[in-house]
């Protein structure tokens, strides 16, 4: 081989080694650029999950005190249910009256009207 061919396969090479390092340089700045991208997205998801997992968690906590406040107003409910019918009674009309002191009466007596006047 001459010695210019040798030189020009030489050149060759270098121009082909320098490219392909510039080609290989850009293709590990991409590959940081995804990486760095999913990492960040990673930790915005975590972030995220947290965030509903902690809303679920209050959530389930209000319920069990809402839960546990119907259960005590349906205790109310049904002790005033009792105690309406037990006022309600005759037994107890009976005894409210005699601890009263209120009179029987003999004879009842109902008003009329004096004259059938309409108002106009």
């Amino acid at each position: 081989m001459s010695s210019y061919a040798v030189s020009s396969i030489t050149q060759r090479n270098i121009g082909y080694s320098r490219n392909y390092k510039t080609v290989r340089h850009q293709e590990n700045q991409s590959n940081k650029v995804v990486v760095y991208s999913l990492i960040l997205l990673i930790i915005f998801f975590g972030i995220l999950y947290t965030i509903q997992a902690n809303g679920v968690v209050t959530n389930g906590y209000k319920i069990q005190k809402y839960d546990k406040e119907l259960t005590s107003l349906r205790s109310k409910n049904n002790e005033l249910n009792l105690k309406l019918t037990e006022i309600q009674s005759l037994k107890f009309l009976e005894e409210s009256v005699e601890n009263l002191n209120m009179v029987k009466i003999s004879k009842i007596e109902y008003l009329s009207p004096v004259s059938q006047v309409a108002a106009r």
